[in-house]
């Protein structure tokens, strides 16, 4: 890895942890869910819980799935220990809210999800407003994926808990397949994709693209980032400056671009949104993702159950790497919380225990970085929707992945770099001339934060 871009932090956004309210900020604001009220249950308590009975309110903030499991969790881990009070927030992943209760400089949670690429960012910008976890973390850290504690630590110790990774494989529906005479294990390599893809664009008469991502760049740059650490390629070079136009970047696009120019893609303007749609359409065959993108499957396309497959991606080149790594998040904790006892038993119950990985696994198909769960029964057991175990699938799909830095200020990296995407995909403009203009628009960027 590059060792000074880890003494700096990695990612864009800046955010700190700063607090007044007393006893973990129980004030709340628009948005919110609770997640109950204190528990009440006599049971005994979990291996999460101190030794000292836990007592007092803390808030966390989530997104999404994510802030549905905190939910889950929080009435769990009342139940277990009576006495106290887990308020869930759930918020967006902008950190919109967070932004203004920084700004504010109250009501800020005492546990908050980040992605795992902004952590360190947020620690480069304020140093001292994250707490120390590394009593958490380290008699653990034999038990989380390298990578996803990369991606936490800053001069060896650890100002966060690794929650979910998002190793990725491929979501392909069996049905269009056998229509195409396309066998799926017969896909070794992207080159072997692309004319799967073809056979399958013909056998639809051109209704069921093979892959679809934004043209323009604008609204995702998810299959860029998944290309990029399947060939273990990096945003900066060895000195830690910007190189958006290295071979593994340069290998990415013309890949995607191969696909285009052979007429297997489809434009998603708004990747997310349209991929639902096209997905709901037929219009796409294929979706190279991530493990979380199962439950979006799921429940936004329940009629499709039984029709999706999982298989794992593609090598660029025979025998190479089918492993990748898109996403993922941390709870980090507020080093001006007035309840840390209680906020750090909260985060090892949410991710350090069975039970709180089986609430992650079974909410939102959040996959954690927690590699003891792997045993689990849940992360064993056959999901009817695509008619295998999701949780042993991707367990082995997470084995390889490679380790990535996104330095302090990625906000600009990445916004250079979607503006290259677009040149090269609606203007036409040369892969290696692109991704040179955006190496140097990053570079000035950064050099002026």
């Amino acid at each position: 890895m590059l060792k000074n871009l880890k003494k700096l932090g990695c990612t864009v956004l800046a955010a700190a942890m700063l607090m007044t309210a007393m006893a973990g900020c129980s004030g709340s604001s628009g948005g919110e869910t609770s997640s109950a009220a204190s528990g009440e249950s006599t049971g005994e308590s979990s291996a999460a819980s101190s030794e000292a009975k836990l007592s007092g309110s803390i808030t966390v903030a989530g997104w999404n799935d994510a802030a549905d499991a905190l939910s889950e969790e929080a009435k769990a881990f009342m139940k277990e220990n009576p006495g106290t009070t887990v308020t869930v927030q759930k918020v967006d992943s902008n950190y919109t809210k967070l932004y203004s209760q920084l700004a504010a400089n109250t009501d800020v949670p005492d546990v908050v999800q980040l992605q795992n690429r902004d952590l360190l960012s947020f620690k480069n910008k304020y140093p001292d407003a994250w707490m120390d976890l590394t009593d958490l973390v380290e008699p653990e850290k034999d038990n989380f994926d390298s990578f996803a504690l990369s991606l936490v630590t800053v001069d060896d110790k650890y100002y966060a808990v690794p929650w979910d990774v998002g190793p990725c494989a491929l979501y392909y529906r069996k049905d269009i397949f056998e229509k195409a005479g396309v066998d799926v294990s017969s896909i070794k390599t992207y080159d072997d994709y692309i004319e799967a893809g073809k056979k399958i664009v013909k056998a639809t008469g051109g209704k069921t693209k093979m892959l679809g991502f934004d043209y323009g760049g604008s609204s995702s740059d998810d299959t860029t980032m998944m290309l990029l650490n399947q060939l273990g390629g990096q945003y900066y070079d060895e000195s830690g400056k910007v190189k958006l136009d290295s071979d593994e970047m340069v290998k990415a696009m013309e890949l995607l671009k191969k696909m285009k120019d052979a007429g297997i893609t489809i434009n998603l303007a708004n990747e997310w949104d349209d991929r639902i749609k096209a997905t709901e359409n037929d219009q796409v065959a294929t979706i190279p993702y991530a493990v979380w993108y199962a439950g979006t499957l799921q429940s936004s396309n329940a009629d499709q159950k039984g029709k999706w497959g999982i298989a794992t991606l593609p090598a660029f080149e025979d025998g190479g790497s089918t492993q990748a790594n898109l996403g993922g998040s941390v709870l980090a904790v507020s080093s001006e919380t007035q309840n840390a006892d209680l906020a750090k038993a909260f985060v090892k119950f949410s991710l350090m225990t069975s039970e709180g990985n089986k609430i992650n696994l079974d909410t939102g198909k959040l996959f954690t970085s927690y590699k003891p769960s792997y045993d689990d029964d849940e992360y064993k057991t056959t999901d009817e929707y695509f008619g295998v175990s999701v949780g042993t699938t991707f367990s082995k799909l997470s084995s390889d992945i490679k380790e990535v830095s996104f330095g302090p200020y990625f906000t600009d990296v990445n916004n250079a770099l979607k503006t290259a995407v677009g040149n090269i995909f609606t203007q036409d403009k040369d892969i290696k001339t692109a991704l040179s203009d955006a190496t140097s628009t990053a570079q000035k960027a950064v050099d002026n934060e």
